[in-house]
């Protein structure tokens, strides 16, 4: 499994559990032309940047009307 998956799988699972929805309901759009991921979820949309050169190991997704969502990497994905 490539990184991005295991990544996209981490994003879908934390803001499922965050936002009481299916996984499937989680949209991921990961965009390297634009260095930037977007989330909507629950009619919010979030937004990371891809910063080139950092250790992004808990990308953080930033929503005009909520708190910032750190996503983090269960012990398996990480592996």
């Amino acid at each position: 499994m490539k990184a991005t998956d295991i990544y996209c799988q981490a994003i879908k699972r934390t803001f499922a559990q965050l936002y009481g929805a299916p996984p499937s309901m989680v949209d991921v759009t990961w965009s390297n032309e634009s260095d930037t991921i977007v989330v909507r979820c629950a009619g919010k949309t979030f937004i990371h940047l891809i910063l080139s050169g950092t250790d992004d190991h808990a990308p953080e997704f930033h929503c005009i009307s909520e708190d910032p969502v750190v996503v983090t990497l269960s012990e398996d994905e990480r592996n």
